[in-house]
């Protein structure tokens, strides 16, 4: 009886540590769930590295042997190894001193990537959430050229939303002049080149056009001539938070970071947006910090003029409409 009693005793502890044996072996062997901001920005780099260590960072991701990849002619080969992971890559983004260093994708509309992560993987399933991926305007020259308005989308998430920060939460920041001040540039390769960007300016703009008094501007379209952008330029000037010091002119090439911003309220849909333009030739990187100065009465969206009971100051202006011509 007791020699009974003595077995029945070695076999409860005999199957808990069976239990605990298989809790742990599934621990650890039980995949680790990649989290949101590691798929949307699977290449972020360490500040001022630049794309000249993707080999490094992707050769775990990627076989170094990839002679069977059709590539772009004169593709960078910084970015080969990204390509080889993706084919809708289009160019690399990054902004020094901030957290934006990352792959930017393209597809024929502006949807996609609105839904879908570097790896194709629609982001809905994977978190619950839709967060996409950086990409360029489906209209710009997306296969190494530049087009006179170079325009990058993302969304944007942040603390708020009980992640960390998504590439283009950043943007937020260059509300803040001094920001500016540190990081004024944008860094941007495509497939075949490597560009630099001043940022020129700011700026708010509603999306739809009856938070706007029935307009919108069309900051987004890629092709506007030379004799067009003047009108453009007259819009930005009145919209940017602050004047850069950085100058602006219609034979210039820009580049348009956008991204959602709620500094109205959940309804009116606006979109921050950070200019820049590309370097002249012979020209440094260095920018004047004294010539940047507050602009009280940038133009906002009628919205806010009415809410506030204010006279909007810009009601008259001209309306400008963006031309290739």
């Amino acid at each position: 009886m007791k020699s009974n009693k003595i077995f029945i005793v070695l076999s409860c502890v005999l199957a808990a540590a069976a239990l605990v044996f298989a809790a742990l072996t599934a621990v650890n062997f039980m995949p680790r769930q990649v989290t949101v901001i590691e798929r949307e920005v699977p290449f972020r780099l360490e500040e001022g590295a630049g794309t000249g260590k993707l080999a490094e960072k992707l050769s775990s991701i990627v076989p170094n042997n990839m002679k069977g990849v059709k590539y772009p002619e004169g593709i960078l080969p910084s970015l080969k190894q990204v390509y080889a992971v993706n084919k809708s890559l289009a160019g690399w983004l990054s902004i020094p001193g901030t957290e934006v260093d990352t792959a930017v994708l393209q597809s024929d509309d502006n949807d996609r990537y609105l839904y879908y992560d570097f790896y194709e993987t629609r982001t809905w399933e994977t978190s619950g959430r839709l967060y996409g991926s950086l990409f360029l305007d489906y209209r710009c020259d997306g296969t190494g050229g530049l087009s006179k308005n170079m325009v990058i989308h993302g969304h944007t998430t942040g603390k708020a939303d009980n992640i960390p920060k998504q590439a283009f939460r950043s943007l937020y920041d260059y509300r803040n002049p001094d920001h500016f001040k540190k990081n004024p540039l944008i860094k941007y390769s495509t497939l075949t080149g490597e560009y630099t960007y001043k940022i020129c300016a700011v700026f708010y703009s509603a999306v739809n056009p009856a938070d706007d008094a029935g307009y919108f501007f069309n900051y987004i379209y890629p092709d506007m001539s030379d004799r067009n952008m003047v009108g453009y330029i007259a819009q930005v000037k009145e919209r940017a938070l602050y004047d850069t010091g950085v100058s602006l002119e219609p034979t210039d090439k820009v580049i348009t970071l956008s991204t959602c911003i709620y500094d109205l309220g959940k309804s009116v849909d606006t979109r921050l947006v950070v200019l820049g333009r590309l370097l002249h030739e012979g020209e440094d990187e260095s920018i004047d910090t004294s010539l940047v100065k507050n602009n009280p009465d940038y133009r906002r969206p009628q919205v806010w003029y009415t809410r506030n009971g204010k006279t909007n100051p810009y009601a008259n202006s001209t309306r400008w409409e963006p031309s290739a011509e």
